[in-house]
């Protein structure tokens, strides 16, 4: 999908949650090229009172957060209708199987592990937009 040929408001919107304020500096800033419009949040609670009002077509979820994790995150967002089909994508700093195999059973449709690489970034938001649209019939395959 070309999103460049998009308007500004009909671009996929990412939450990015994290509490290090560096984290959601460096990867707005990854993203920030690709013509997606982007929002923060620097917790657990705020990404929840987002999504209560409004509905990003991703997620990029750190997983260990002082007030609510991504995991109990990830989980709610999973047991409501209204928000059970937004990817997750979770960023986490422990790239032990443990901790990768956790973030697909609860429901996260990737991992990426910090340090980040920008590419990778790039490239799994690009595919996880494109596999959400063309599920939901609203896309076409390139």
């Amino acid at each position: 999908m070309d999103w460049y040929n998009l308007t500004q408001e009909d671009r996929p919107l990412i939450l990015i949650v994290d509490d290090s304020p560096l984290s959601l500096k460096v990867v707005a800033e990854i993203l920030g090229g690709e013509s997606y419009r982007i929002a923060l949040a620097d917790s657990g609670s705020a990404a929840l009172d987002f999504i209560a009002k409004t509905r990003p077509d991703l997620i990029l979820l750190d997983i260990v957060m002082p007030d609510v994790d991504g995991f109990e995150v990830c989980r709610r967002l999973k047991e409501s209708p209204g928000s059970a089909s937004i990817p997750v994508i979770f960023l986490t700093g422990h790239a032990d199987s443990l901790s990768i195999t956790r973030c697909y059973n609860m429901g996260g449709v990737d991992c990426i592990t910090k340090p980040f690489n920008p590419a990778e970034i790039q490239a799994k938001v690009k595919n996880h937009l494109e596999l959400t649209l063309l599920k939901n019939g609203n896309g076409s395959s390139r």
